[in-house]
Formats: C-alpha cells, structure tokens, sequence
C-alpha cells in the first residue's frame, strides 16, 4: 500500500498537519499507520513516536510549546528548568503547564516556536544566563545568526541584554556557555577552545592563566579519562597555570556557591599574571 512506503518519521519531520497526512494516504491507510505506531493522533495534529512527549502532550491540549520546551525539539542545550513551557490561545493553560500568555492567533506556521520565537519567549521567562545559554546554542547549531540576536538584545530587559550581547556560540555545551558568560560579565578575559602547548585544548582560558574546565556527565567519568585529566591539571600547575573543574551539577543545582567560588578567584586577580611567573 502507499502508506507502507510513506515515509513519516524521517530526519526532520515529525509533525505534519491532517492536510499533510491526508494528501499521503487515504483515510483507510491512514488507520493502519496510526494503528503500526508510526504516527499519534496528537490533537489537529500527527507526530511520530520519537516525538518528545512534552511536545505531544502540548498539542493534544491545544497549546503551542516555546522556550525551553520547543529547545529541547531543535536540539539547543537546555538548562535544568521545570515544567512544561507553552502559549495558548486564550487565558491560562492550566495546571501542570508553564504559561507565556495566550494570543488570537499563533504567528508562525509550524506549531512548536522557531528558535528565534521561542528565545523571544524565553526573554521574559528565565534567567539572563540560561537565555544566554539558548542563544548560544542557537548560534552555535547555525539556527540564529549574530543580526538576529542583537535583535532580540535591542528590545530585551538591560539583564538580559548584556547576556545577548556576549553570545558568540564558541561554546561546546551550555555548562561551558554559562561559565563564559558569567566571566565576561564580570569583565573577565575569556578564550574558549584554546589549545595551550603541553597540556592540549581546554575549555575556557580565562585571564592569562586560570583554565576552566566544564565537565560533562557523559565525558570526563571514565577511569582513563579522568587519569589522563588529572595528568592535564598536573602538567597545567607545572606551566603556570591553575585549573578549575566545575560538573553539570556545580554549574546548574549548585551555582549560588560555584559562582561565589569564582567571583573570589576574581577579585583576587591570581588570573590575571602570565603564566610564566609561576611555573615551576
């Protein structure tokens, strides 16, 4: 049958609208794909499975997910934020649902906000470094360009602006964008990805001499790995430079005494010396 090779589901599509499924199949193989798993009805819509559950869940409910929600689906680097963040067309959307205001009509054509939308959304909702984490990430996957995010610093609250404002997407993930960001805030120097003869590329290169590495979950658990970063950090001391590490954790659940920590560093200005002066 048509439906059998109908290809729903492939890289980059995963909603399509009851025009789009019905000018692909008749209403009787339109039953036996929902039938298969391979699309759900989703209210005026159809997703594939692999669609995030969120995203789902919002448009069955008639609802359109933004912010963090509609990051999670183009493949931003989301901070740990809670709940699920939608508009809706009118009034609140109920429990369990973040609200961003409601509005007569949805002003894009695809149903879940495009990076620039929901950043916009984002503006009024998080805090200036996890909109400064969105940013980076879109600037860093090609999906927003540096004109379009100084478009959004124009009108953003003058927090949020000054994040904006420093968002280059040089970042490899958002504990290393948050770091950077708070750093330049504080009128830090920073280099992020510098490779520094004999020790290898690090993270951030803040001031002359003070690395900072961002340590995933997911990379710097292994035991080898984390030999071979302790042997970096040895081989650091020894060219003058002092290295900080900072996990997911301290950088997001533990961030109000991490940043304290770094502010510290700071204002002692251990960083600011060349790194010849102290190596051993």
């Amino acid at each position: 049958s048509r439906a059998a090779g109908t290809p729903f589901g492939c890289a980059g599509e995963m909603i399509y609208t009851s025009r789009q499924v019905h000018a692909r199949v008749t209403a009787r193989e339109l039953s036996r794909v929902i039938a298969s798993g391979r699309l759900i009805r989703a209210g005026r819509y159809y997703v594939t499975p692999d669609t995030a559950e969120g995203v789902r869940a919002a448009l069955a409910a008639g609802v359109r997910p933004t912010c963090v929600t509609a990051a999670e689906v183009h493949g931003l680097w989301v901070p740990p934020v809670a709940g699920r963040h939608v508009y809706t067309r009118r009034g609140s959307p109920g429990v369990g649902w973040v609200g961003h205001g409601w509005h007569p009509s949805w002003p894009e054509s695809d149903p879940i906000a495009s990076p620039g939308l929901l950043l916009r959304h984002a503006i009024r909702c998080l805090d200036p470094l996890e909109v400064g984490i969105l940013a980076d990430s879109a600037l860093h996957e090609g999906l927003l360009d540096q004109d379009a995010v100084a478009a959004l610093a124009a009108t953003a609250p003058r927090g949020v602006r000054r994040i904006l404002e420093r968002a280059s997407g040089t970042a490899e993930s958002g504990t290393e964008s948050k770091v950077r960001l708070f750093l330049l805030l504080h009128n830090v120097s920073v280099t992020p990805q510098v490779q520094i003869p004999g020790v290898g590329r690090v993270d951030n290169l803040a001031g002359r001499r003070w690395i900072i590495e961002c340590d995933s979950r997911q990379h710097h658990t292994g035991k080898d790995t984390y030999a071979k970063d302790r042997a970096r950090d040895l081989r650091a001391l020894e060219l003058g430079y002092f290295t900080t590490r900072l996990t997911h954790a301290m950088t997001f659940a533990g961030w109000s005494r991490t940043s304290a920590t770094l502010l510290q560093v700071i204002r002692s200005g251990r960083h600011l010396d060349p790194p010849e002066f102290w190596a051993l």
